[in-house]
């Protein structure tokens, strides 16, 4: 009966308890100071989010206005470097701004930052063995920037350990991954870290090889006489070529054929348009100078002998 009378005693002093913290809590949620204070903490909150929201315009805006005063002036570079650099940047003060807005609105709900920060270091900490790819990837973007690798808008092939993992236009490059469309319009999210080689086609002019075939009973001689003589006087019309093209002659011989090689420079991968264009404009003038590309045949005359003699 002890044991009974006071287990019912703990029971009943439980129940008080819990009727005390229910009426203690009503009784604060109907004090009108609380809904005050959280209306204005919220008040707060909302103002804290529209001056982040500000500062990042004000601070994108000051970000453009730099880069355009710095293409007037002397130390102008390329609009490709200038862009790729105006996107790092204006996200890494985006990240900033947002950060201490976050961490304000924090305070002001009387969250302990500082401890949560503290146990994110221990977290941190923790998990750091297993961020070390993330951490690799930070990097290499950072050095691929400050070495000018590429660029936004840059064509490029990438390659990991030799094997290509993507080739085509940059989208976007930052610290942590890059993006690439590809020719057929496929995109690439490329780990920055995962980058061993960079091959890129548009820092320099491209150069391609226009190879027309003629039947060897052609004059060659006369044939890149006037090749050169309608490259000289109309190689401008192709407004991306860059210097006059180069006749180098009979590049091979070969079933009857004479191959003729053009050398064509053109602005960095504005070769394959140009290349296009440059032979069906030849073609038609030499059409016009009663000059024909020569089309493969073939001489049946000896399959019809060899079938009579079985």
């Amino acid at each position: 009966m002890n044991f009974l009378s006071l287990f019912n005693t703990s029971v009943n002093e439980g129940l008080e308890e819990q009727l005390t913290f229910i009426e203690t809590l009503i009784k604060r949620i109907g004090e009108p100071d609380l809904w005050i204070n959280i209306g204005q903490t919220i008040l707060f909150a909302l103002i804290l989010i529209i001056v982040g929201y500000i500062l990042t315009r004000v601070a994108n805006r000051l970000i453009e206005n730099f880069f355009k005063y710095k293409a007037k002036s002397r130390l102008k570079g390329s609009d490709k470097r200038n862009n790729t650099l105006i996107n790092v940047l204006q996200n890494s003060a985006s990240i900033f701004i947002w950060f201490f807005i976050v961490v304000a609105i924090l305070e002001s709900f009387n969250i302990p930052v500082s401890t949560l920060l503290a146990g994110a270091g221990v977290v941190g900490l923790a998990i750091g063995f297993g961020a070390q790819s993330l951490v690799k990837d930070m990097i290499t973007g950072f050095f691929i920037i400050l070495e000018n690798q590429f660029d936004k808008g840059d064509f490029v092939r990438v390659n990991t350990s030799g094997t290509t993992v993507a080739e085509g236009e940059v989208l976007s490059l930052g610290l942590r991954s890059s993006r690439i469309q590809g020719y057929e319009g496929e995109l690439y999210m490329i780990p920055n870290g995962t980058i061993n080689e960079v091959v890129n086609f548009s820092r320099y002019n491209s150069i391609s090889f226009l190879d027309m075939n003629f039947s060897i009973t052609e004059d060659l001689d006369q044939v890149e006489s006037i090749l050169e003589s309608y490259l000289e006087s109309h190689w401008r019309e192709e407004e991306v070529l860059v210097e006059p093209p180069v006749v180098q002659g009979v590049q091979d011989i070969k079933q009857g054929e004479a191959t003729i090689r053009v050398m064509l420079t053109s602005r960095p991968m504005e070769h394959f348009g140009a290349t296009r264009r440059m032979r069906k404009r030849i073609k038609q003038y030499l059409e016009s100078q009663n000059i024909y590309i020569s089309v493969p045949t073939m001489d049946i005359n000896d399959f019809e002998g060899e079938n009579d003699e079985v």
